[in-house]
């Protein structure tokens, strides 16, 4: 078991006492980059870098995935499932300080590209898992959505730079029309 498996499994441990539903972080990962290459992106997991973090300015920015669209980079998603409040809060401040980034595979004069918080509840992840199919399980797409969404508009809020809020506005605009397919 590798270090990061162990401080999720830790944190998954902790989390409110939730018998039965430890271990969902990386399946958690999984339904997102499931999700979004279902919902007309493609997506992939972090790069052992990227999960690790990167410290050329600022905090270290961890991620747990790539959002791509139309080949390009277009957000970076950090997935929890912990309801430790501490941990939530800590995940917050790192959005806050620094709500974009810059991949190793971006050019010098590609924009920088947004962070997401994206909080999944973890028996949500569980149930997805016995039964993975998002048209039966609209609760976890709309967790997916609105965490994405409150955090593009939270960036969208921080960045003055014009192309990245054309990127963002065009974001939110898809997701807004993704969640309409759930919303019942």
């Amino acid at each position: 078991m590798g270090i990061e498996e162990r401080y999720i499994n830790h944190l998954d441990a902790g989390s409110g006492g939730d018998m039965g539903l430890e271990g969902q972080g990386f399946p958690a990962e999984e339904v997102v980059v499931n999700f979004f290459n279902a919902s007309g992106f493609d997506a992939r997991f972090s790069t052992a870098t990227e999960d690790e973090g990167t410290t050329d300015i600022g905090p270290k920015q961890i991620i747990d995935a790539v959002v791509y669209y139309d080949g390009k980079p277009a957000m970076a998603p950090q997935i929890t499932t912990s309801t430790i409040k501490s941990f939530r809060e800590k995940k917050l401040d790192e959005l806050r300080q620094r709500p974009f980034l810059r991949l190793d595979e971006m050019g010098p004069s590609d924009p920088a590209i947004p962070k997401v918080l994206i909080y999944l509840k973890a028996k949500d992840v569980k149930a997805f898992g016995e039964d993975p199919d998002f048209s039966r399980h609209p609760e976890i797409a709309l967790q997916i959505l609105n965490s994405s969404i409150i955090s593009l508009n939270f960036d969208l809020s921080k960045t003055e730079n014009p192309l990245e809020q054309k990127a963002i506005t065009e974001l939110v605009g898809m997701l807004e029309t993704e969640k309409k397919k759930y919303i019942h």
